[in-house]
């Protein structure tokens, strides 16, 4: 025989030999029923309790930005957090998303407690008034996939913290005044589709540990003051679709390894400073429609192997201190509208 049991959790079936020795268990330790009920309230406390971090935790950051973010943020207030502008909750009633981009908002992160938002999953701020550093504490976010503070006032380094959020697919830090140098941890985000860092002040080179973004779809690091030569370690990245790092100070010569970027469509390294020959492996690029590389030092003669990159459609290679002829096998660049080869 069977019997049905209602607790405070589920329903469940319990047999005659449970029931016996759920019988036997309250008759002998009268205590037993009493501390599995505390135990129940302790847990329903403690999930309480957690929860209710998160709307503190969002109310201590709004009382840090100015009177007029404030206003923007009218709705943060009292109980119901999940019904917040902004505020997008899971089933648990545990904050699942952050999105407050336009809002006009004008302070730092740093009142911001991201170590409150365990389930936290998006973070959209883009496009602000923000200033400030990014605080380390962006690292507690594990399960943080997209990462949006673009267009903001933000400064100083990228946290070296960052390569803590093993989850994020999309990481935008564009259009900022970030300085510092891309942090080799870096490296640790293998799931990372979109890396935008482009249109700050950033220094340094290109670190080595970029090569292990094996996902990585969109690369942009354009207009920085990045230095150093192109890591070989860049032909790693095989999904590889676009790739803009115009407008920096890079050295030396492009990687023969480029020739490995199968899924490449766009390449943009105009006015940087490289040097030594345009290699023969570019050839190899045949998804590539545009290539950019005006403004360098290179040396040498266009190579033969451009006539095989068949989906060309626009070609700058002006003032680029190129010698020679153009080779005749451009004329294989059936889909060819725009070529520059002004000022060689």
């Amino acid at each position: 025989m069977t019997w049905t049991v209602a607790s405070d959790w589920k329903i469940v079936e319990w047999n005659e030999w449970d029931m016996k020795h759920l019988a036997t268990s309250i008759l002998f330790n009268p205590n037993k029923h009493e501390e599995m009920r505390n135990t129940k309230v302790r847990t329903f406390r403690d999930e309480a309790s957690t929860r209710q971090k998160e709307p503190n935790a969002l109310l201590k950051w709004k009382a840090s930005l100015d009177n007029q973010s404030q206003s923007s943020l009218s709705s943060w207030d009292g109980n119901g957090h999940c019904n917040w502008t902004g505020i997008i909750c899971d089933k648990s009633r545990r904050v699942h998303q952050l999105k407050l981009s336009r809002f006009g908002l004008k302070g730092k992160l740093h009142g911001f407690s991201f170590s409150s938002f365990p389930k936290l999953n998006v973070i959209d701020l883009s496009s602000n008034y923000l200033r400030g550093t990014i605080p380390s504490g962006v690292g507690n976010l594990s399960r943080l996939t997209y990462l949006d503070l673009s267009s903001n006032n933000l400064s100083g380094y990228i946290p070296f913290e960052i390569g803590k959020l093993r989850s994020i697919s999309e990481l935008y830090l564009e259009s900022n005044i970030l300085t510092g140098s891309i942090p080799p941890s870096i490296g640790n985000l293998t799931d990372l589709s979109f890396l935008y860092l482009h249109k700050n002040k950033l220094s340094g080179s290109i670190p080595q540990q970029i090569g292990m973004l094996k996902s990585l779809y969109k690369l942009a690091l354009s207009d920085n003051n990045l230095v150093g030569s192109l890591p070989p370690s860049i032909g790693n990245l095989s999904n590889l679709s676009g790739l803009r790092l115009y407008n920096n100070k890079i050295l030396g010569s492009i990687p023969k390894e480029i020739g490995m970027l199968g899924s490449l469509e766009g390449i943009n390294l105009s006015n940087n400073s490289l040097s030594g020959e345009i290699p023969a492996s570019i050839g190899n690029l045949t998804k590539v429609n545009s290539l950019y590389l005006s403004a360098n030092n290179f040396h040498g003669s266009i190579p033969q192997e451009i006539g095989k990159m068949r989906s060309l459609i626009d070609l700058e290679l002006a003032v680029a201190n190129l010698s020679g002829l153009i080779p005749a096998s451009i004329g294989n660049l059936k889909n060819l509208y725009r070529a520059r080869f002004l000022g060689n």
